[in-house]
């Protein structure tokens, strides 16, 4: 895998410095994009994560990933919604806010929401397969586990 330009951030999200994603420290905090994609149905799309996935393989996620260096949230939203599920649509910043996963990483994550209806295309290095899902289907999936954290907290502060 080719390794990315990130800025490391503070809590405030001003940026500190930029270094290679695959030199990047648990301490540090980087910028990250999640992207929610709605049907006409009142579903909510949500990718499961690829088997190679470094962090959180085999979860269920919203499309989303890291910002490059000098990339805006928006932009980086855009491009990642494409790249891992083929979706180009209007999206609607719903905010940021920093995140400390599980795991002791750590996030500015800059939350969107779309609309879609059409036909998706995964990229199967990034993702397994993609579904819509009600809004309670979700709230089962989580008290199940396997659901991203991250994805989780932006499914209870704008969904549910």
């Amino acid at each position: 895998m080719q390794s990315e330009l990130v800025d490391i951030v503070d809590k405030s999200d001003k940026v500190l410095k930029t270094a290679f994603r695959g030199e990047l420290k648990d301490s540090d905090i980087v910028r990250v994009t999640n992207v929610f994609i709605l049907n006409k149905k009142g579903g909510i799309l949500l990718q499961l994560r690829s088997a190679k996935s470094h962090h959180y393989p085999l979860y269920w996620d919203s499309a989303g990933g890291h910002v490059t260096s000098g990339e805006d949230y928006t932009k980086s939203a855009e491009r990642e919604l494409f790249e891992e599920v083929g979706i180009k649509t209007d999206l609607i910043f719903l905010g940021k806010h920093y995140i400390k996963l599980p795991d002791g990483r750590k996030h500015i994550g800059a939350y969107f929401k779309g609309n879609f209806d059409g036909q998706t295309k995964i990229d199967p290095n990034e993702v397994e397969r993609v579904q819509f899902f009600s809004l309670e289907e979700v709230r089962k999936m989580i008290s199940r586990g396997k659901v991203h954290p991250e994805c989780v907290f932006g499914l209870k502060k704008y969904f549910l």
